[in-house]
């Protein structure tokens, strides 16, 4: 009787809602004005929520509107009916990089995705999901069946993608590693983007088959948090000679990219970090006033090689650097201040003659979800 009064009270806890909004503001300055102008920018405002009406049924909706044109960013429906899987549809982040997947972007060490992340991982698709997380074993794994084209509106050939990725934790560290494979149809490779949303590396379109690898670590050492990302690809190419798409296309030489990524974080103040939230003050901290908050270091140093093994193709890449303090003020406000540096090794085609960049930005998020 204990029982069933304590799932009568569990189910009368449903339905459930949870709003989201998350919305940050920067005061950026860039090396150069192609690359963006100096001043305050609007870099997210996401609006949306999370609404479960009974305990095995999750639904998430949430949009985009710091841009032109709101754009959808999270539609799917997951579905909880046994313990240890999780089924989802709809569209949603792909499993690979946990900095993309595991951790939701304003609550990142350093602002803004790292560039090994940005450049390789698929973002988002419109699919089916299983996650298998083992309550007997240190294990968790991810498969997805997607369009493979990144656009909630359909696929852009009649070729799925396919993702795997599989993780192993126990005492502190997570180590994983995952693939993507697609048959992509004229699209832009892989290119480089920074922190600030230039495209300081231009791909040539591909065509035919796209294999992304990536392989991941994690350490979290009390207040101390490291994390290792390394990433690899090969994409094939073909072109259209004759304007005929009965005929058989010209391959091109296939191109390779890779990528390696390691960041340290060190919350000097305040809980160390647990799940995908920021850190969380201290208990008792911040009872009268103004909350005193959490204080967090971090720094991270990239490598990306692009556009490799190809003769007709001009190779890029970049080695970076990237440092950013916050204070984590309370659970939903934050204030922090980063730079980022490039020494690109090809210049981009917009300034020829600068293979330096940089940028400093001060940023305030809220997040409320």
């Amino acid at each position: 009787m204990l029982a069933s009064g304590t799932a009568l009270a569990q189910e009368e806890n449903y339905p459930r809602f949870t709003p989201t909004f998350v919305a940050e503001v920067d005061y950026r300055v860039h090396a150069d004005d192609i690359e963006g102008h100096n001043g305050f920018n609007l870099a997210r405002l996401r609006l949306g929520g999370r609404g479960q009406p009974v305990p095995w049924l999750v639904a998430v909706g949430t949009a985009e509107w710091a841009q032109e044109k709101p754009a959808l960013l999270d539609a799917y429906v997951d579905l909880l009916v046994i313990d240890g899987l999780r089924f989802s549809v709809g569209y949603a982040k792909t499993p690979l990089f946990p900095a993309g997947r595991d951790q939701s972007i304003e609550t990142l060490p350093i602002p803004e995705l790292p560039l090994v992340t940005a450049a390789f991982w698929a973002r988002r698709d419109l699919g089916a999901e299983v996650q298998w997380t083992p309550a007997s074993l240190p294990l968790e794994g991810w498969l997805r069946l997607g369009n493979g084209s990144g656009s909630p509106l359909g696929n852009d050939n009649a070729q799925p993608s396919v993702d795997v990725r599989l993780d192993v934790r126990h005492s502190g560290v997570r180590v994983g590693a995952g693939a993507h494979v697609e048959d992509a149809f004229d699209r832009p490779g892989i290119g480089g983007r920074g922190a600030q949303n230039f495209l300081f590396y231009r791909p040539p379109p591909v065509s035919g088959y796209r294999t992304v690898t990536e392989a991941h670590g994690r350490l979290d050492a009390g207040p101390v948090r490291v994390d290792v990302q390394a990433a690899a690809a090969w994409e094939h190419r073909s072109r259209d000679t004759d304007g005929n798409p009965a005929t058989p296309r010209e391959s091109l030489p296939t191109m390779s990219s890779q990528g390696l990524g390691v960041e340290a974080s060190w919350v000097i103040r305040g809980m160390p970090r647990k799940g995908a939230r920021w850190p969380e003050p201290l208990a008792g901290v911040g009872s009268e006033g103004i909350p005193s908050g959490s204080l967090e270091l971090a720094a991270r140093v990239e490598r990306l090689w692009l556009g490799r093994g190809a003769p007709d193709v001009v190779p890029g890449g970049t080695t970076a650097g990237a440092l950013a303090f916050h204070w984590w003020v309370t659970r939903f406000l934050g204030f922090g201040v980063a730079g980022y540096v490039n020494h690109y090794d090809t210049p981009p085609v917009e300034m020829p003659t600068r293979d330096w960049s940089y940028l400093a930005l001060l940023r305030t998020t809220v997040s409320l979800q």
